[in-house]
């Protein structure tokens, strides 16, 4: 079962319950990454948000993205919801593509599909080794304040104060040795191209991102993708929707869970 394989944070189960959930923190992120999602939830069944291999207290890291793929796709309970952040949501849809048909559905928040073209990934690939390279050479708050500052969280700049303190207090407490992992082994360059799998996939896949979220935003609406792939947008807010908008998270959740399409604040995106 995933606790004896993924260390992390376990949550019973709340109001009427539900199926099961696994949450997938994001880079630098940890189990309570989902702490004002599923406090955000009127109700949900029982609750697993694992450590990912690099983060948190010593865990087996494995070797290649595929066998990170493998490993947490057996850990996944049937008839479980699974969700991801970033990072989380990348090897969320990898492990739904391949255990989906035993999942209520995935929720990918601000999830890419891959790279399509060999220069992008060589491209991705030094970019990826350049910040391993950070990491190891550290410090690790000169490695946060640069991370914290490219354009893609700029929306978070207008929370406050002490939630960014809390983000950040939890992101130092990472030991940047082990996080070198998250590029070496699970970085974009390693992901494999998944759009012709999301194209032909024939189970509930959700993508969640922010409006201002622009690049992800497009990235999601480009996708080729059949009715039961969706892509869903929430106003007002940017990339890490854990952070800015966890009331929104939440209720695509709750949607998966019931097999219905969610309403609110977050709207469909067009279709490619």
């Amino acid at each position: 079962m995933i606790a004896g394989r993924h260390p992390g944070q376990s949550h019973a189960a709340k109001g009427s319950g539900g199926p099961p959930l696994v949450l997938l923190h994001g880079f630098l992120g940890s189990p309570s990454s989902w702490d004002a999602v599923l406090a955000s939830m009127p109700h949900h069944g029982p609750a697993w948000c694992p450590w990912l291999p690099g983060h948190g207290p010593a865990s087996p890291t494995p070797a290649t993205w595929d066998a990170t793929v493998q490993a947490l796709a057996a850990a996944l309970p049937a008839g479980a919801v699974l969700a991801g952040y970033s990072l989380g949501a990348r090897l969320a849809l990898a492990a739904a593509l391949r255990h989906g048909s035993h999942l209520c559905g995935t929720l990918l928040v601000g999830g890419h599909v891959g790279l399509g073209k060999a220069q992008a990934r060589a491209e991705r690939a030094a970019q990826d080794a350049g910040r391993a390279a950070a990491l190891r050479r550290g410090p690790l708050e000169a490695f946060i304040a640069d991370w914290e500052a490219l354009p893609l969280f700029a929306s978070q700049r207008a929370l406050p104060a002490q939630r960014l303190a809390q983000q950040r207090a939890a992101r130092l407490a990472h030991d940047p040795q082990a996080l070198a992992w998250a590029f070496e082994v699970a970085g974009l360059a390693q992901m494999p191209d998944l759009r012709p799998a999301v194209a032909m996939a024939r189970q509930p896949l959700c993508f969640l991102t922010g409006a201002l979220d622009e690049r992800f935003g497009a990235l999601a609406a480009a996708l080729v993708r059949p009715p039961w792939v969706t892509h869903r947008q929430v106003s007002g807010a940017g990339h890490n929707l854990l952070l800015e908008a966890p009331a929104d998270v939440a209720r695509q959740i709750q949607a998966l869970a019931l097999g219905s399409p969610p309403t609110h604040s977050a709207k469909r995106g067009s279709a490619a």
